[in-house]
């Protein structure tokens, strides 16, 4: 390409969008910017301060074997950032458990800021964007939580469904984090087990961008190897519910690994905090999750 006299004489007089600046007028904006970014704390001490609380602008990705807690963790973590944060507001798009279920253990606190929509479209940004933007406008909505990921992507399409997936995570943080001011909290699925291996953020299925392109991937994971002897000395502790039987059902050893409601929540990495590979425990109370 040649450049002309002309154009060079425009690009020096531009000052539009995305005109170059140097790199102290570029903070200074930054800084008189940041008092837009709500940050909200959930009440899970440790998780909390390793994830610097969830602000808006931000897609977390929550991820983990099926049957393994990962629904119940984000619904555990967004009903405590509800309940603590006057603020806090959020939507929730369920499309693998069905919405009415998914909210009658909410009805005990009738006062949660939590809104849904009457009804859901499938594999549709457009209709999820305005969503959204309805929620935030109506009702000061600033977190929203999908669950899943590949009830918004395509299954059937010839296109490449990694790049797929990639240019639909790209717009979920351009669009509608980072344009609407929105915490995103996105739940994906594991591909298919494989024998000693965890759950991790390179196991999520059919893509590699899903973790790539999220602010931060978190792993929930049932622990399967507690014996009784180890579970006993966590209940002398303290740290465990008394009133759960940590004894495996009669006749039964399906649910004997999981007879604690425990489970291993994974902060694989958060690019804001820098925080890598960081585990804590958490069991499951009456219908939602806690930090032990």
């Amino acid at each position: 390409m040649t450049i002309d006299e002309k154009t060079v004489e425009e690009m020096i007089k531009y000052s539009g969008p995305g005109k170059i600046v140097h790199f102290t007028d570029f903070l200074l904006d930054k800084a008189s910017q940041n008092g837009s970014t709500t940050r909200f704390n959930s009440g899970f001490k440790n998780f909390d301060e390793k994830m610097g609380g969830l602000e808006t602008g931000e897609v977390v990705v929550i991820s983990g074997h099926r049957k393994e807690g990962k629904t119940l963790f984000a619904e555990s973590w967004i009903r405590n950032m509800v309940r603590l944060n006057k603020n806090a507001k959020a939507l929730l798009l369920s499309y693998e458990v069905q919405t009415e279920r998914l909210l009658i253990k909410y009805m005990k606190e009738e006062t949660l800021q939590i809104y849904v929509p009457e009804s859901l479209e499938t594999m549709n940004f457009e209709w999820l964007w305005d969503r959204c933007i309805e929620a935030k406008y109506k009702y000061n909505v600033n977190i929203i939580l999908i669950d899943h990921l590949h009830f918004q992507v395509d299954m059937n399409t010839k296109q490449n469904m990694s790049l797929n997936i990639g240019a639909y995570m790209r717009r979920l943080k351009k669009d509608i984090a980072l344009d609407l001011d929105l915490a995103v909290i996105l739940i994906a699925h594991q591909g298919q087990p494989r024998e000693g291996k965890e759950a991790s953020i390179d196991s999520i299925r059919d893509s590699s961008f899903v973790g790539q392109e999220s602010d931060s991937t978190i792993i929930v994971s049932r622990r399967k190897n507690f014996n009784t002897v180890e579970l006993r000395e966590i209940e002398m502790k303290g740290i465990l519910d008394p009133s759960i039987n940590l004894s495996p059902p009669d006749g039964s050893d399906e649910e004997d690994e999981f007879s604690s409601g425990l489970a291993v929540v994974k902060i694989e990495c958060h690019r804001r905090t820098g925080v890598y590979h960081w585990k804590k425990l958490f069991q499951k109370r009456g219908e939602f999750m806690e930090e032990v």
